[in-house]
């Protein structure tokens, strides 16, 4: 029954994903939006590993191993991906379609290398925070041109991303409230995905 708790609260991201990429499904056209929906499937791959690992009862070995990695690929790739889709559009960045597809394309080969090169351990776990900050930054920006649908929303994700990681993800093991923290985290994940894929939809609908 534990176990199955787990796989379902990792699930919980899954559905959040699935629910942020029907948000933004309308504005997949743009660039930057292309950029946010690879970011959050990035972290719904995580999870989906997460959720196979913890149904199947395998807590470790191979399958433990497997989503490690992919979440620790999805918290920098993925997160980067998003807050740089987010920059480029709140900062008013025009770049051309091929520069954009390279840059989407580039986030996730340069930290696949980052992964597999030795001693990049320190460069790969400060890049959550910088993407972090990036989207907060990003977010500021809307809120400064009073781009308050698309502003507020943002803030909302990414503070609860700050939340969730700097009050509950380094402790996951523990509880609060008598629930794990593991669950409490993950279904704070699922809500920031959903809140990720509204922020893209208020921010680029309208836009041509």
């Amino acid at each position: 029954m534990t176990n199955l708790a787990f796989a379902l609260t990792d699930f919980l991201v899954v559905i959040g994903v699935i629910a942020g990429l029907w948000r933004l499904w309308p504005q997949r056209r743009h660039g930057e939006v292309r950029m946010i929906r690879m970011g959050l499937v990035l972290m719904a791959l995580a999870a989906l590993v997460g959720t196979i690992r913890f149904a199947s009862g395998e807590v470790d070995g191979p399958l433990a191993t497997a989503h490690s990695i992919a979440s620790n690929y999805a918290a920098a790739a993925g997160l980067l991906l998003i807050a740089t889709g987010l920059a480029l559009t709140a900062f008013r960045v025009r770049l051309p379609a091929g520069v954009t597809r390279y840059i989407r394309m580039g986030i996730p080969v340069f930290i696949a290398f980052l992964l597999v090169f030795p001693g990049s351990d320190t460069l790969l776990g400060a890049l959550p925070a910088l993407a972090l900050l990036i989207g907060l930054a990003g977010a500021g920006a809307l809120l400064t041109r009073r781009d308050w649908p698309a502003g507020l929303v943002w803030l909302a994700a990414f503070g609860l991303l700050a939340f969730a990681s700097l009050a509950i993800g380094g402790s996951r093991e523990a509880t609060t409230l008598g629930l794990a923290n593991w669950h409490i985290y993950h279904t704070l994940l699922g809500i920031w995905a959903v809140l990720t894929g509204e922020g893209a939809r208020r921010l680029f609908s309208g836009r041509g």
